[in-house]
């Protein structure tokens, strides 16, 4: 508003809050990182074991039409059943890993939006608290002038 008036004297009552919220927010977004990268590592975990379960698939068939040996050919289907129980596993988790990381995302976006009201809140009463200080101003402005003009009438009359 004005450059004219000192803020040192300026007080917000919720600071404390707005840094409490502000701490929470910090200690949310490192979750948020950490829930992230879980997600993103059991992504990759989950395209490596698709991979593998590709590549023991293939190896299957081929051993199947070279050999035709039927107790390896079963044993290579249980390891391909193994490894779609793990992927399934690995599945469950991930879904389970994204929610609590759009959990901590809501989280963090209802934190933010709060931060955002504390800081328009706070700058209405820095308006308020200038505009005050503006009008304590004027007043000693007014109540200067006055003095002023009053001694200058008497002055006036003293030298007529």
């Amino acid at each position: 508003m004005s450059s004219s008036v000192d803020l040192r004297g300026f007080s917000y009552q919720l600071d404390p809050v707005q840094k409490q919220t502000q701490w929470k927010l910090d200690i949310l977004e490192i979750d948020l990182a950490k829930a992230q990268q879980e997600v993103q590592q059991c992504g990759q975990l989950i395209e490596q074991l698709k991979q593998r379960e590709q590549e023991q698939a293939q190896l299957a068939r081929t051993s199947w039409h070279s050999h035709m040996n039927v107790s390896v050919h079963q044993s290579a289907l249980e390891f391909l059943l193994t490894l779609k129980a793990e992927m399934l596993i690995k599945q469950e988790e991930l879904i389970d890993l994204q929610n609590k990381s759009n959990s901590i995302r809501q989280e963090c976006i209802n934190l933010q939006q709060k931060m955002e009201l504390f800081e328009s809140h706070r700058q209405e009463c820095l308006d308020e608290y200038i505009l005050e200080q503006l009008h304590q101003q004027n007043a000693e402005i007014d109540r200067d002038w006055n003095a002023r003009s009053m001694w200058r009438t008497k002055k006036r009359e003293a030298s007529v």
